[in-house]
C-alpha cells in the first residue's frame, strides 16, 4: 500500500518536475527523487519529460505521440564517462521532443545487461521498444524514432 501511495505522489510530481531519478540503495530499496542520487546508488535511471513543468500530458502530447510512447518506450543507456556521444544523443532526443528514460550503466550487473541487449558494453545505446541502436549516429536514431512514430521536432 505504501508503494501505491508513493507511486501516486510520484505521478503527481511528474507534472511539476521535468526530471526524476529512480535508483536502488545498498539495501535493495527503490527510491524516486528529483535530486541526483548518491554515488553508492545502483540501477540509476534518469527520467526526462519533454513537456514543460506544470503542463498536462494530454495538452502537450498528440495522439500519435501518446501511442508511440505506449508502444515503443525509449530508453537511452549512458555512463558517467561517455562524454560527447551521450551528450549529443540526449540533446537530439530533447530537440525532437521524445520522452525517454536514461539508464546510467555503472555496475558489473548493469554492464552485463547492456551487453546482452546491445551485444557490446559500449554506450550510448538507444532502445526504442525492442529496436536497439548502438552508438550515436543521428541518421540511425532518427530512423528508429521515425519508425516508432515519434515527432521530428518538439512541439512548442
Amino acid at each position: 500500500m505504501r508503494e501505491l501511495i508513493a507511486f501516486s505522489l510520484l505521478a503527481c510530481a511528474l507534472t511539476a518536475q521535468a526530471q526524476l531519478y529512480r535508483w536502488t540503495d545498498e539495501n535493495g530499496k527503490v527510491h524516486y527523487t528529483d535530486t541526483q542520487p548518491p554515488a553508492s546508488a545502483k540501477n540509476v535511471e534518469k527520467k526526462e519529460s519533454a513537456r514543460p513543468a506544470g503542463a498536462s500530458p494530454a495538452a502537450q502530447q498528440s495522439y500519435a505521440l501518446q501511442q508511440a510512447i505506449k508502444n515503443f518506450p525509449v530508453v537511452v543507456y549512458t555512463s558517467k564517462d561517455c562524454g560527447n556521444p551521450c551528450k549529443k544523443g540526449l540533446e537530439h532526443l530533447k530537440k525532437r521532443g521524445v520522452p525517454f528514460a536514461e539508464k546510467v550503466v555503472a555496475s558489473a550487473e548493469e554492464i552485463d545487461q547492456l551487453t546482452k541487449l546491445a551485444g557490446a558494453p559500449r554506450v550510448p545505446v538507444l532502445a526504442v521498444g525492442v529496436a536497439v541502436q548502438k552508438d550515436y549516429e543521428e541518421q540511425n536514431w532518427n530512423e528508429a524514432l521515425d519508425t516508432a512514430g515519434y515527432p521530428k521536432a518538439a512541439t512548442p
